[in-house]
């Protein structure tokens, strides 16, 4: 029997099982017992592209599992909250919801809209939830507490445990002597001056530079640090108090560095622009035109060159990986430039650092009526916790059907699936077959080929997070003010227009103007979690 066949065998096998629910872990099978013998119906508001029809196959696959009827409450994703939001001030509550946005966590929970949920809740009816947030994301289930109650299960990025790259020109450190990609602060200082100060393009004129803005990134991080972020707050535990990095001493240390960096002609001075001038997100057009000669800029994968990893083609192949999207565009402007990816940087205090995206996507909640019913509140755990299998061909039928019929597995190693024609062109598709009763944010750990390449960077290591990944209220309220305040006073220090030691009077207003405020909430936000 050949590898392709016994695969659809195997995973029509596990639909099969599913039904069956021979895949059922501690306490799940659906099966009416007793005088339980009432399926009850249960409603989902979830992501979807397009409506679910009442007679999804999905919705029959995960009815006959778990002994239950499927209602989906079809809502226009690009105004999901608006729409939910209406139906929710009829008294229409779906059984699970979707946040779309985790920072409505707490307002949902202050409405009166989400059911409260039990540790040993979870634990007894989505095992397999449970143990791939532990195993694979711990500390995650305690983010979706209000006041050390329950009622969030995250949707955490797989991915996103890799950090941001170090992305340095080769041909320029070969130019300019340096041989080893850098390891340390200092390393790192040392090769950011040669690239500025010994000609690494060799044409003969005084115009590159170390890095910019987004290298600032690789800087702040090896003081264990993400202050300057664009969009983003970080936090951070220091003592009994959680404090946002912006307002840190590491950061002040970082900016005392990069302002002498910047006064000794090392950083490029239209760093305030950023290094993107539009287009494509992620191109650093300072590196690609040959301005600087390393950036932080986007993720580890767009800046692949051609052949660093073997990739899997649409036979299950492997074959020498195309490049990314700013490699492409590298190449294209200087066929003859070369990519070293390094590792976080050592600072002073020994540990390596650098800025990880925050791996919290979304929340899913039980709405607050099912708390009336405890065994249908368990079937929608239950239904969660398919999403959760440690069965890789199970998981992915339960959000797109079966392989064989929708999408078939090429590599097994590396869970490459391809879609099958016409389900290729088709985005939408398991919106209508009920794939919508799927969770989505599963972190089991990545198998394909460019994460493998990323593990074998290291990039898993060294990730600076933030120990809250949701917009609290009061930190939403003043963000925009504050993140101004910040972006003058950070700017000033670098350029020389304020001293280092202005950083104290910056905090002072930064206090003043809502981070004091911010701080306290955070702090309440982490003792409640505790």
């Amino acid at each position: 029997m050949n590898g392709s066949k016994r695969r659809m065998i195997l995973a029509a096998a596990a639909l099969a099982a599913i039904a069956s629910g021979a895949w059922a872990s501690g306490g799940q099978d659906g099966a009416a017992t007793g005088a339980e013998t009432k399926r009850p119906t249960i409603t989902v508001a979830n992501y979807q592209m397009e409506p679910t029809p009442e007679d999804a196959e999905l919705l029959k696959l995960y009815g006959d599992k778990l002994s239950a009827d499927y209602k989906v409450i079809n809502i226009n994703h690009d105004k999901y909250h608006e729409l939910l939001n209406v139906k929710l001030a009829s008294g229409e509550i779906p059984d699970l919801i979707y946040l779309r946005q985790a920072d409505t966590l707490g307002t949902y929970v202050k409405q009166g809209v989400v059911a409260k949920l039990t540790e040993d809740m979870i634990k007894q009816n989505a095992p397999d939830l449970y143990k791939m947030l532990s195993s694979y994301a711990p500390g995650f289930l305690e983010m979706g507490k209000i006041n050390g109650v329950q009622y969030g299960i995250p949707a955490v990025s797989p991915t996103n445990i890799f950090h941001i790259p170090l992305v340095y020109r080769a041909d320029w450190m070969r130019k300019v002597g340096v041989t080893k990609v850098p390891e340390t602060l200092a390393e790192f200082e040392s090769l950011m001056y040669k690239f500025a100060k010994e000609d690494p393009d060799g044409n003969g004129k005084n115009d590159t530079y170390g890095l910019s803005r987004d290298g600032f990134f690789a800087v702040f991080g090896a003081f264990g640090v993400v202050p300057f972020h664009e969009k983003t707050d970080y936090w951070m535990k220091q003592g009994d108090k959680v404090i946002n990095h912006t307002a840190s001493s590491n950061a002040r240390q970082a900016l005392e560095l990069i302002a002498k960096w910047y006064k000794d002609g090392v950083i490029d001075p239209e760093f305030v622009t950023g290094e993107n001038q539009g287009g494509y997100w992620a191109i650093s057009h300072a590196l690609i035109n040959g301005r600087i000669g390393f950036t932080s800029r986007a993720n580890y994968y767009h800046w692949a060159m051609p052949g660093v990893y073997q990739d899997v083609d649409a036979a299950g192949n492997r074959a020498p990986n195309q490049p990314g999207a700013v490699a492409k565009e590298l190449i294209a402007l200087n066929p003859k430039a070369e990519l070293a990816l390094g590792q976080a940087l050592k600072g002073p205090s020994g540990v390596a650092g650098i800025m990880e995206f925050n791996r919290l996507m979304n929340f899913y909640v039980v709405g607050k009526l099912a708390e009336q019913d405890p065994a249908k509140l368990a079937k929608v755990l239950q239904t969660l916790n398919l999403s959760a299998n440690p069965d890789y061909l199970t998981r992915t039928s339960v959000k797109y059907g079966q392989e064989g019929k929708y999408w078939k597995l090429v590599d097994p190693a590396s869970e490459t699936m391809n879609m099958i024609p016409p389900y290729d062109k088709d985005q939408s598709y398991w919106s209508r077959i009920g794939g919508v009763l799927a969770m989505s944010g599963t972190p089991f750990p990545p198998k394909a080929a460019r994460e493998q390449w990323a593990y074998s960077l290291k990039y898993d290591q060294g990730g600076v997070k933030s120990v809250i990944q949701v917009g609290l209220p009061t930190a939403m309220k003043y963000k925009a003010e504050l993140m101004k305040i910040r972006d003058e006073a950070y700017i000033s220090i670098i350029t020389g227009a304020k001293p280092v030691s202005y950083f104290d009077e910056f905090l002072q207003k930064y206090m003043a103007a809502g981070g004091a405020e911010a701080e306290k909430e955070a702090t309440e936000f982490i003792k409640a979690q505790m």
